[in-house]
Order: structure tokens, then C-alpha cells, then sequence
């Protein structure tokens, strides 16, 4: 059934898959804000390490609402990005094993197992 939808879904969607170009400069707009420290900064992160690894991190939805457009288009293109072409978003960016070492250090308190604390 699930599959049926989903064929359904793509069939009907005017929409080409998102680029490799696309994801990479979404996940680069995303990983800059993330290094700062605002709400906005919060969501980009929870955006990029959820889609990283959804079992450590997981996003609030709710937390796009802290994103301007240009910001929260970058997060739409990051989760397409991670279902379409079906590559974590560190391997879209030069040096991104490293960059997403730093950024789970940096948000380590929102991982799964920390947020009860925050």
C-alpha cells in the first residue's frame, strides 16, 4: 500500500528530484548558520544531524518556524536531499566527516538521550 502511494505521489508530482548541486548548497547554507548560536542556528542544526543519523538526533518540526524562507527552503532541499539521492549530507560537502564531527560536539545536549535535560 505504502509503496502504491508513494508511486502514486511521484507520478503526479510536477517536481524533478532535487540535484546533488542543490542538496550540497543547502547543506552548506545549513552548517554556516548552524556554527552560530541563535534559534535559527538550533534548527539548522537539528536539520543536518538528523539527517545525518536520526537515531542520536531528531528534528522538531517546529522548530523550522525559527527559519527564514532562504533557511527553511535549505532544510526542505536537505531532508529531499537525504530521500532522494539517499546520501548523508556530510559526503555533499568538502571536509564534511570533519564539519559534522564539530557540529555533534556542538550540539551534543540535543541529542535524543540529552534534550529531557535541556
Amino acid at each position: 500500500m505504502t509503496k502504491n502511494l508513494l508511486a502514486l505521489i511521484d507520478a503526479e508530482s510536477n517536481s524533478p528530484k532535487i540535484t546533488p548541486e542543490q542538496y550540497a548548497e543547502a547543506v552548506a547554507l545549513l552548517l554556516k548558520t548552524a556554527q552560530c548560536d541563535t534559534g535559527g542556528s538550533r534548527a539548522s542544526a537539528q536539520v543536518l544531524l538528523s539527517a545525518y543519523n536520526s537515531h542520536a538526533f531528531q528534528l522538531g518540526i517546529t522548530e523550522l518556524c525559527n527559519l527564514d524562507a532562504d533557511h527553511y527552503e535549505a532544510a526542505l532541499a536537505v531532508i529531499r536531499g537525504r530521500v532522494e539521492l539517499r546520501h548523508e549530507p556530510h559526503e555533499m560537502i568538502q571536509d564534511g566527516p570533519k564539519h559534522f564531527e564539530q557540529l555533534w560536539e556542538q550540539w551534543e545536549h540535543y541529542k535524543c538521550g540529552n534534550r529531557h535535560t535541556l
